[in-house]
């Protein structure tokens, strides 16, 4: 009787299946590139999904945060100083911050949540064998890109120079051009490149771009979504088209944007770090790719821009802002 209580009384809670034998919280290094406010909204799903395992903060997990304040450069040192702490596993959802991590440190397991092909990165060597300290999930095998700048040509026919506004730490920058390369050339188009390490740098790029007269914008990467604010402000000012590579880019005033779903890929990767926890190695962890994408429509903009949004196109949408 006292053994069936004692199983219903686990079932009941259980944040108790989390907790350590001695009763020390166990810790979780989280390395993040942009701002303690952004990074709260952005990874809710993947602490809320910690949550619904058993890892409940000051509970059963501590999370020792380090926050770039979107200067990426400050990412070597700040994992330098979270590796000198000494978490047990360290989550570094982007590919700047898991390069970061994993040129810090070759023993302390490292979970990824969002990065394009983390092979090219240097992360992992397979995605089915990823040996090595590094696990995670990937945004998906192949660039987007290339996917962006067919939606951008469905909605805006007299498109001739194409603006990309990326981050030059990002693996990510080299993916994109690399895979939009052929399609340009094939479609007779030109790519204008800018990069953006910091805040600082929005304006200054944004106005090259519109020095060379671009008829539209693709955005990649981390920072540039979390510089989105900026961004789009610029972009609205000298009406320019925008496809954006995460929804929340739509959101802030993009015509569209076309990703994996970040916010399923976060809460998978509280399943990955819940795996290192309970010990798991990282190279017993094949990489996930996504299984769930989101295309967003902002018809509020198009009206701006006097575009008309095919209903081919919005057929495909899975989100729609009016």
């Amino acid at each position: 009787m006292k053994r069936r209580l004692l199983l219903l009384g686990m079932l009941a809670a259980p944040a108790a299946w989390a907790q350590p034998v001695s009763g020390k919280l166990r810790r979780v290094g989280v390395l993040a590139p942009s701002t303690a406010e952004k990074e709260a909204v952005t990874l809710k799903p993947f602490f809320d999904r910690m949550a619904e395992l058993g890892w409940v903060e000051g509970r059963t997990v501590a999370y020792d945060r380090a926050y770039a304040d979107d200067q990426h450069g400050r990412l070597a040192s700040l994992a330098e100083a979270l590796v000198v702490r000494a978490p047990e596993v360290i989550f570094a959802p982007p590919a700047t911050a898991a390069v970061a991590a994993s040129r810090a440190t070759r023993s302390i397991p490292i979970a990824f949540g969002s990065v394009t092909d983390p092979v090219s990165a240097g992360l992992v060597s397979s995605l089915a064998r990823p040996t090595g300290n590094v696990t995670g999930i990937s945004n998906y095998g192949d660039s987007l890109a290339p996917k962006r700048l067919e939606i951008l040509l469905e909605l805006v026919r007299k498109v001739r120079r194409i603006g990309l506004i990326a981050d030059p730490s990002d693996p990510t920058t080299r993916a994109d051009q690399a895979a939009l390369a052929p399609v340009l050339a094939a479609s007779g188009l030109s790519l204008a490149v800018a990069l953006v390490a910091g805040p600082q740098d929005v304006e200054q790029s944004l106005e090259s771009l519109a020095s060379k007269r671009i008829d539209a914008l693709l955005t990649t990467t981390s920072l540039t979504f979390n510089l989105r604010e900026q961004v789009m402000a610029f972009a609205a000012r000298q009406r320019w088209p925008v496809v954006g590579h995460r929804p929340p880019m739509a959101d802030a005033g993009a015509l569209a944007a076309y990703a994996s779903s970040l916010a399923e890929q976060l809460r998978r990767s509280a399943d990955v770090i819940d795996k290192l926890l309970k010990g798991r190695k990282p190279s017993e962890i094949p990489i996930e790719q996504p299984t769930m994408f989101d295309m967003v429509i902002n018809l509020k903009a198009a009206r701006t821009l006097g575009i008309k949004v095919p209903q081919s196109v919005m057929l495909r949408a899975t989100r729609v802002i009016e």
